[in-house]
């Protein structure tokens, strides 16, 4: 029996918080490692990078958040891993197309203080999630694979904790630990591609597809 079934908490919002969390841990070495690349070189090497933290955190999620046989979790990794990450994609694409434009409007020099304290209350606001598949885990004991869990959730959080402290602080920035092309991409994958991902994987587990 798949533990979800013992959640309280909402299937998809569970699945968000774990896609989050597991794919986070994957991404954020990744992104070290492109930061020491050439940023001229699109090498294999540097797409690789960039694409499987978010094809192998939904696949992660599939197999460790799961009770059934190895056959069943290996099918629903195999099927649901590329279908999620294909439909993140999608997601992001039409948020962009939504929420752009009208942001386009306020991004200026003057009101930089003003958008840093929106992305702080919208990366909290995604990253909520996350809290509630750490609850869950909790209340279910302290399994192998729940103890996996509640580290990468663990983890995560304190990781989106010093992104807040770190954007509040005038004194510090992101820029100190990577150059300004990977920091765009860290704060893209935080608040649009990571939540993205867990939306999809949360409706595609939830379908009971696989």
């Amino acid at each position: 029996m798949d533990p979800q079934t013992e959640h309280t908490a909402p299937r998809v919002l569970d699945t968000y918080g774990l896609t989050y969390a597991f794919t986070a841990l994957l991404l954020v070495p990744a992104l070290f490692i492109i930061d020491r690349l050439s940023i001229d070189a699109f090498t294999p090497a540097y797409l690789a990078l960039t694409a499987i933290p978010f094809l192998l955190g939904p696949a992660l999620v599939f197999a460790i958040d799961s009770r059934d046989g190895a056959r069943t979790v290996a099918i629903r990794s195999a099927v649901l891993a590329p279908l999620v990450a294909v439909t993140g994609v999608g997601i992001v694409f039409i948020a962009m197309m939504l929420l752009l434009p009208p942001l386009s409007l306020v991004l200026a020099p003057e009101n930089f203080g003003g958008i840093s304290v929106l992305f702080v209350a919208l990366l909290v606001l995604l990253a909520l999630p996350m809290l509630v598949s750490f609850a869950s885990r909790v209340r279910e004991g302290f399994s192998a694979a729940g103890v996996v869990q509640i580290a990468a959730l663990t983890a995560v959080l304190a990781l989106v904790t010093w992104v807040v402290v770190m954007t509040i602080d005038p004194g510090d920035t992101l820029g100190t630990f990577m150059r300004k092309d990977t920091v765009e991409h860290f704060i893209g994958a935080f608040t649009w591609y990571l939540p993205s991902l867990g939306i999809a994987a949360g409706v595609w587990r939830a379908t009971g597809l696989v």
